[in-house]
């Protein structure tokens, strides 16, 4: 068989490199700690973000800071952060993807199912009470306000369910529906979540969330 020229190399598509992935060619089953960790922290799947103290005073007191970008409850970003205060390093998820719920065996309640679900774990989050499973409670009220989606050029989508892992308090998922959220024409989606002076921010690129050469979202 005639060799590639690196020229060849370099113009195969990005479909050709997909399945040099672990998560396309093993079982689940098979999956090794260090593969569930790659997978589960830095993955088209998941990524990391430092989430800063801003140096706003009021935000220092505990108010939330406004949501970034004008969404469909208004807002707008946070002010600047200040490179002398605490920072936090967290793990942002699109948790309802197939692959991270494999690698996690994770089981959402009643409340997020037929969402598009995006977790936050890493960031001290204050517990506004005991939410159960109640789809109504209105607990997170103030977190929901300043979290959005934003596909394409459309304005920002706000999750209609935050729930609070009751075995980790520093994890919250997000629930976004999916026919507010069109991933299928979109090639990025940027997650934002503010929780009293803290604010985080990811993008997600939506071509490289393949698995077994399905979108997983």
């Amino acid at each position: 068989m005639k060799a590639l020229s690196r020229r060849s190399i370099l113009l195969l598509p990005l479909s050709a490199w997909a399945s040099s992935h672990f998560w396309d060619k093993d079982d689940p089953s098979t999956w090794t700690a260090d593969e569930i960790t790659q997978l589960t922290t830095k993955s088209p799947w998941a990524k990391e973000a430092t989430a800063e103290l801003k140096s706003n005073d009021s935000n220092m007191a505990g108010a939330a800071p406004r949501a970034a970008g004008r969404g469909r409850r208004g807002g707008g970003s946070a002010g600047a952060a200040s490179p002398g205060l605490p920072k936090f390093q967290s793990i942002v998820r699109w948790a309802s993807a197939k692959p991270i719920r494999e690698a996690l065996k994770l089981k959402f309640p009643e409340s997020l199912a037929g969402h598009y679900v995006i977790s936050v774990s890493g960031l001290p989050i204050i517990s506004p009470g005991d939410t159960g499973d109640r789809a109504d409670d209105d607990s997170f009220a103030t977190i929901k306000d300043q979290t959005a989606l934003l596909l394409k050029r459309g304005e920002p989508i706000q999750p209609g369910v935050a729930y609070q892992d009751p075995n980790d308090t520093s994890t919250i998922y997000f629930g976004f529906l999916p026919q507010l959220a069109n991933v299928a024409d979109a090639k990025t989606a940027i997650f934002t979540m503010s929780t009293g002076p803290l604010e985080v921010k990811v993008k997600f690129n939506l071509e490289e969330m393949k698995y077994r050469g399905e979108l997983a979202v």
